[in-house]
């Protein structure tokens, strides 16, 4: 008998074994994951019906600010009238409803500030002019205030309960147009970048596309755990990892406006 033909077929057990277990509990997984997401997720196999309603909540939006051309000296002054005109500047990014009825935004204060005009884009296509209502500084977070109806406000969570290994879904907008749906899992907690307020990001590796900034990061209950900062990275592709500013922090913004 040849001496090498048990340890094949102990080889072949074992990887037959291992195969099944994986099976098994990739399996359980799903199995498990189906009681977690009873009422938000209809077939563990698709994210579509969490997104067809977590998108409802988020905005475009966009902001213009107008500078003098480069080329004009600055000891010149102000613009004659028969001087160059003004240059308009427009930034894209998102927003997310957080109360309907009287049509309050939550948005990255870096994406607005310092702009004349700010519009919005509602999911149905509704193009909106926005005033800006309060910022809070310390956190990078702004509120703005469109009028109108059919408005459908986010759920907002606790960021307190993020856990590195969540899933996540970031959505967003993407230069203007229609937004832009990724999906990840909370990859680290209590981070922080030069250029952003806050100190106590949470960061997701859901790839963002450029004019997400502003925009939601969903847990898989369709709750708004964060708002979107920016990305960590650029990439190639003009899609980065994300960072974003915890929940808890819109609280802050409602004590302002009293």
């Amino acid at each position: 008998m040849d001496p090498r033909r048990p340890c094949r077929k102990l080889v072949w057990t074992w990887s037959g074994r291992r195969s099944s277990f994986i099976a098994l509990m990739t399996w359980m997984l799903l199995v498990w994951l189906g009681p977690v997401q009873a009422g938000e997720i209809r077939d563990v196999q698709s994210l579509a019906p969490l997104v067809g309603k977590v998108v409802q909540s988020v905005v475009g939006i966009k902001a213009t600010t107008e500078t003098a051309p480069a080329s004009r000296s600055m000891a010149l002054g102000p613009a004659s009238p028969g001087g160059p005109s003004l240059t308009a500047k427009e930034v894209y990014g998102a927003g997310v409803i957080i109360k309907a009825e009287p049509g309050l935004i939550v948005t990255s204060n870096h994406l607005i500030r310092g702009a004349e005009t700010l519009a919005v884009r509602l999911p149905d296509g509704r193009q909106l002019d926005a005033k800006f209502v309060v910022a809070d500084e310390r956190y990078g977070l702004a509120m703005l205030r469109i009028s109108a109806s059919g408005l459908t406000a986010a759920r907002i969570g606790r960021s307190i309960d993020a856990e590195p290994g969540d899933f996540v879904l970031a959505v967003g907008g993407s230069s203007g147009s229609a937004p832009s749906v990724s999906f990840g899992i909370v990859s680290a907690l209590h981070r922080s970048r030069p250029g952003i307020p806050c100190q106590d990001l949470i960061q997701t590796d859901a790839l963002l596309d450029r004019g997400s900034s502003g925009g939601a990061l969903f847990n898989l209950r369709g709750e708004v755990i964060g708002i979107v900062a920016a990305g960590a990275d650029e990439t190639e592709s003009g899609r980065a990892f994300g960072l974003a500013i915890p929940s808890d922090a819109i609280d802050r913004l409602y004590v302002r406006m009293n």
